[in-house]
Formats: C-alpha cells, structure tokens, sequence
C-alpha cells in the first residue's frame, strides 16, 4: 500500500467532533468529488471517490448529520491498470435538497458549486475540516523515502484558487501547476508538508514522515562530513607527495647539510613520516610547534626548495 493511501485511510478514521467540522468535510468532498443529478423526480446526490476508507467516512458523515441513507456502489475502470472506485449515493427531495443547500454549495445552475462556500468554515476547526476533506478526495503525497511532494489536483481554475488561498491562511505557500486537464496545488518543502499533515489530523503519518526526514538529515550530515574529511584528506596526500619529491631532489644535489637548522628537522620527518599531517609532524618537533606554527614553517621550506630547484 502507498504512502498516501495510509494516509487517507488514517484521515478517513479522523472523525470531527463537531458538526460544524463534519459538514465543512462533507462540503469539501462535494466541492471536489460530487454530483447532483435529476431522476425520475428525485435529484442523486452522490460522490465518486478512489478509497473505500473515504467512502465509508462519507456514509457515516451523511447519515450523522443529515440523516441520509445512502448505497455505495464498487466499480472498475480501466487505463494502464485497473482502479476501483466508489459511488456514494443519496436519494433526496426537493425539501431535504434544501436543507443542504448552504452544505453543498450549489451553483446558480442548480449544480455543485467549485467554489469555497467561506461561510460555512469561518472557524480554525472547520478549515481544517475542508482541507482533510479535499486531501481525501483529490490529495497525494509521496513517500518521504523519496522527494517530498504533496498535491491537490483540481479541475477548475476557480477551485484551485481558493484552495491556495486556504491554505496560505496556514501558511502553506502551495505552488500551482497545470497538469494535462488539470491543476495541481503543491507542497514541495518538507516542513510545511509536515505542518498540513498537522493541520488535518494524519498523526501517525506526520511521525513516520517526521522519522524518516530525521534519518535523511542524519545521513546527508554524515555523508556530507565523510566527503569533506575525504577531500582534506586527499589534499594532504598530494601535498606530501610534492614536498617529499622535493625534499630528495635537494638532497641529491645539497645533502642534507644544505637546509638551514629549523627547517632541517621538519624536512627529514616529513620525508620519515609521508602521511602523517602537519599537526601531528609539529607535536615531534624539539620544541614542539602547533599546526599553524608548522604550516608557516612547511611554507618557507617549500619556498627554499622551489626556490632551488627553479635554479637548477
């Protein structure tokens, strides 16, 4: 199962204490996933929806708050591969269509409305309501394994608007992009995807997503630090490759009696001892010199020797 699957079914069990936050949710289900049709005199109100768990949340949410009896019904639609998905259904007249009206936010046209009805979330808890309810019907996010994502696809341009709108009220600064025939709202940084997971009550999914982003920031610290050291470490290699060749060429021509007193020492430890780093050459020396104190030393050798053997 996906990432964003556990997710939803976690949300799914997420069930608002007060009806204002039930039917904020129930509203942002419609807005995104719902259809109101006419039959035989009866108008169908019903959701489409890709997760059984969302499914049977939106049963239980009509029945507690309306009083609806619905049928849910499982069908298969075929693209690459097959997908089920699940028809939520409720039969209405025309008095309870009115009772649901403000709820579903019905456009001029006697339709679902693809916009936000704002007064029916005027509180923090029915806002974080809607936002469950639209990440249930239309919400992915990837594995924390991988890149972080996370999306609202839309297919109204209206509908996109106003839920980049909500969710900047939580400083979520979701970022819009036009996929094919739709739009997606998008969270790309990993902390403010954790701080939505927050928002709509997915605890258990914050905590893997969180452990996860700690062991990513662990490893990516320690691989960082082992690079570094790596690179130092090569450049010391290289660094007392040169000096060592240099140093037996001048013997060659001077002996040993040719390098000036204090740098004599630290030429014949530096070729005895080819690995080992100017602080650890500087505590054998008599006396002993700090790493600074070394690398000024090694500086002026390095310049006699070079010195020497452009003369040459």
């Amino acid at each position: 199962m996906s990432f964003s699957n556990d997710v939803r079914n976690e949300l799914a069990r997420e069930m608002g204490a007060k009806e204002c936050c039930q039917k904020a949710e129930l509203s942002a289900l419609f807005m995104s996933s719902g259809n109101l049709s006419l039959k035989d005199g009866k108008y169908i109100l019903s959701l489409t929806l890709d997760n059984a768990a969302t499914a049977r949340k939106a049963f239980k949410l009509l029945k507690n708050v309306y009083g609806l009896q619905s049928t849910v019904n499982v069908a298969t639609r075929r693209f690459f591969r097959k997908n089920r998905y699940y028809t939520v259904s409720s039969e209405i007249d025309a008095k309870e269509l009115t009772t649901l009206t403000h709820s579903i936010n019905l456009n001029r046209q006697g339709g679902i409305s693809s916009r936000i009805n704002w007064a029916l979330i005027g509180k923090s808890c029915c806002k974080r309501a809607y936002l469950r309810g639209l990440f249930l019907s239309r919400g992915f996010i990837n594995r924390p394994e991988g890149s972080y994502h996370l999306e609202v696809i839309c297919n109204d341009s209206k509908m996109a608007g106003d839920i980049q709108k909500l969710m900047g009220l939580y400083d979520l600064p979701a970022g819009m992009v036009e996929r094919k025939n739709n739009l997606v709202i998008y969270l790309k940084e990993g902390e403010k995807i954790v701080d939505f997971l927050r928002l709509v009550g997915a605890n258990k999914a914050l905590l893997d997503f969180e452990n996860v982003r700690i062991l990513k920031s662990v490893r990516n610290n320690v691989n960082r630090q082992v690079n570094c050291e790596t690179a130092n470490l090569a450049k010391t290699v290289d660094a007392s490759l040169r000096q060592v060749e240099l140093i037996k060429q001048y013997v060659e021509t001077s002996g040993w009696e040719g390098f000036p007193g204090n740098l004599r020492e630290l030429a014949i430890l530096r070729v005895e001892y080819p690995d080992y780093s100017l602080k650890e050459l500087g505590a054998m020396l008599d006396p002993p010199l700090t790493k600074s104190g070394t690398a000024y030393r090694m500086r002026k050798l390095e310049s006699m020797l070079e010195q020497a053997a452009g003369e040459q």
